[in-house]
C-alpha cells in the first residue's frame, strides 16, 4: 500500500500512536511558528530537519501543511473514552488533521463519535442487512432505498462517498 501513495508516509503500530500523534501535533505548532515568525533563516539545520522529518515536508515552503491519519481497524482504539486517542479525534482542527477511521462494523462506536463524522465511504460487499446498520447507526439524512439502491449498483474497485454538513448532502460513486 505505501508504494501506492505518493505523498510521504510513516507506519506507525497502535502502541506507539499516541506519542507519534503528540510528537506530529508538537512539531506542526513549531512549523507554524517558524512560517509565522519567519524564523526559518534563524534555525539550525538539525531543527530544521526535525520538524521537516516528522511532517514530511521538504522545506518551509506550505503555508498550512495538512496530516491525514488513517486508523485501520480502529473500534477498539476508540471504544473507551479515556484512550487519549479518543479525545484526539475532537482537536484535530487547530493541528489540521483529517482522520480516517477504517471499521468492519459500526455498533459499539461512541455516539459522540458518530455526531462528528461527516463523510463516510461505504465500499461494496455488504449485504442489506449490514448496509442498513451502519446507515441508521450513521444518521445519514437521505432516503435510504435512494442509497441502497446506488448502493448496490457499485463495481469492484468502487465506494459510495457519502458527506454531508450544514450546506446538503452529497452522494458519488468514486
Amino acid at each position: 500500500m505505501k508504494d501506492l501513495i505518493t505523498i510521504p508516509t510513516k507506519i506507525v503500530p497502535y502502541a506507539e500512536v499516541n506519542e507519534a500523534l503528540d510528537e506530529l501535533i508538537e512539531c506542526k505548532k513549531a512549523y507554524d511558528d517558524v512560517i509565522e515568525y519567519k524564523l526559518e533563516n534563524q534555525m539550525k539545520e538539525e531543527s530544521k530537519k526535525d520538524i521537516l522529518s516528522h511532517i514530511g515536508a521538504k522545506d518551509f515552503s506550505i503555508k498550512f501543511p495538512h496530516t491525514v491519519v488513517l486508523f485501520d481497524d480502529a473500534m477498539s482504539i476508540f471504544k473507551n473514552k479515556n484512550n487519549p486517542l479518543y479525545k484526539k479525534l475532537f482537536k484535530n482542527r487547530q493541528p489540521r488533521i483529517t482522520y480516517f477511521l477504517c471499521l468492519q462494523d459500526i455498533i459499539g462506536l461512541d455516539a459522540s463519535i458518530k455526531s462528528n463524522v461527516d463523510t463516510i465511504y461505504f465500499f461494496g460487499g455488504f449485504n442489506r442487512q449490514k448496509f442498513n446498520l451502519f446507515f441508521y447507526q450513521s444518521s445519514i439524512p437521505l432516503d435510504k432505498e435512494t442509497l441502497w439502491r446506488e448502493y448496490v449498483q457499485l463495481g469492484k474497485r468502487e465506494a459510495l462517498l457519502v458527506q454531508y454538513n450544514n450546506d446538503g448532502t452529497m452522494v458519488r460513486v468514486i
